[in-house]
């Protein structure tokens, strides 16, 4: 019986704690946890006034560009010029060893005198059976066997007329002379050297007018203020012949090249850049060479003052959010946040990024990090480090 009893208590013990504990729960429940209020860092935004003015790096080059080379294979026999030499049209630059080319016209010419003489024994027996056949002496099948040889024979003597050609244009391939007027930009190999048909040997550039080219950003593409009616390269070269391009050099700093737009490529790097291509007047007082690296400045507003509404930020890339092919910032309120659509611009050097949005202003706080743990309308606090 002692045994019965201590059951029937343990059972209700245990029914007890079961009761208590569901009843916990419930309260638990019920009582909704307290919102977390996450810290942010931020930053301000202010205006950076110079809108569509953007700087990039490019290179010089010459206005004709040539890599020089021998149409033909052999030995370097002599060079006449060296790097960053004046060259005018027509000048001797390198020749080739003449003597294995004199050898194939000696052959050439050997070849074409026995074709030759060939040809006249051909027609010397054609005539006479021609005589024979016309007096019914021969056959026409004779006859016709003399003919052929003397077709055959004179297609060897055009065909050694032709290699003959061929010959005596391979010497003339192994002199190398300037395309225009230029300056010996490089020379690739050494006198006496082995080289193959089409190696370069040379590289040409015509210096009296200088070309500079640079890469924009697609993002700079997308914002600069183009016409909406552009359709062709004519028509976009038209729409920016009033932005402001410039030049300038390291070792000139107090000194700015005016530039014009030549090409504006419509198909971009595997960079997302488009390559352009701008001219400049040869500099009579200073010495610009190719390979010269230049900072081009762009003003895409051709120097009218930015509108207000136009105004760009720059804020560190860690207060990027991007989300289905789209880019974002969080906007501090009143102990929230709120997500607002951006557009970006040029990203720098800094680990900044300049971005823009219809509904940016100045003054606005914007978080900087952690934004990939942040919910539209989620209270947070500034951070106090």
């Amino acid at each position: 019986m002692k045994t019965f009893f201590k059951i029937v208590l343990g059972i209700a013990i245990i029914a007890g704690i079961c009761y208590g504990l569901n009843t916990l729960r419930e309260k638990k429940q019920a009582e909704p946890e307290p919102e977390v209020i996450r810290p942010v860092r931020t930053i301000t935004l202010r205006g950076q006034g110079e809108t569509f003015k953007r700087r990039y790096f490019g290179t010089v080059q010459g206005s004709k560009r040539a890599d020089l080379s021998f149409r033909v294979s052999g030995t370097l026999n002599k060079i006449n010029v060296e790097k960053g030499a004046n060259v005018k049209r027509g000048a001797l630059l390198a020749t080739l060893d003449p003597r294995d080319f004199n050898t194939r016209i000696s052959q050439a010419q050997s070849a074409l005198s026995q074709a030759e003489a060939q040809y006249k024994n051909a027609q010397a027996d054609f005539k006479r059976y021609e005589n024979l056949y016309k007096q019914r002496v021969i056959a026409k099948a004779q006859y016709d066997t003399y003919k052929t040889q003397v077709d055959v024979t004179k297609s060897a003597v055009n065909s050694a007329n032709a290699n003959l050609k061929s010959a005596r244009d391979a010497l003339k391939d192994t002199e190398l002379r300037a395309p225009f007027d230029g300056v010996i930009a490089d020379r690739t190999v050494e006198n006496f050297q082995d080289i193959t048909a089409k190696q370069t040997i040379f590289s040409l550039q015509d210096l009296s007018a200088l070309e500079i080219v640079f890469n924009v950003p697609d993002n700079d593409v997308l914002l600069a203020p183009l016409s909406t009616n552009i359709k062709s390269i004519q028509d976009l070269k038209n729409s920016a012949k009033d932005f402001i391009v410039n030049a300038r050099f390291d070792a000139i700093p107090d000194k700015v090249f005016p530039l014009a737009l030549k090409e504006v490529a419509t198909q971009a790097t595997a960079a997302n850049t488009y390559p352009i291509t701008a001219t400049m007047p040869k500099q009579n007082d200073v010495r610009i060479l190719p390979g010269m690296a230049v900072t081009v400045e762009v003003d895409f507003s051709g120097g009218k003052s930015p509108e207000p509404s136009d105004a760009k930020f720059s804020v560190p890339t860690t207060a990027i959010l991007s989300q289905g092919g789209n880019n974002y910032v969080w906007r501090f309120g009143v102990g929230y946040v709120s997500k607002i659509p951006v557009t970006l611009g040029q990203i720098h050097n800094d680990s900044t990024v300049e971005i823009d949005g219809p509904t940016l202003n100045n003054g606005d706080v914007i978080v900087t990090a952690g934004v990939y743990f942040l919910h539209e309308g989620q209270r947070v606090r500034l951070s106090e480090d």
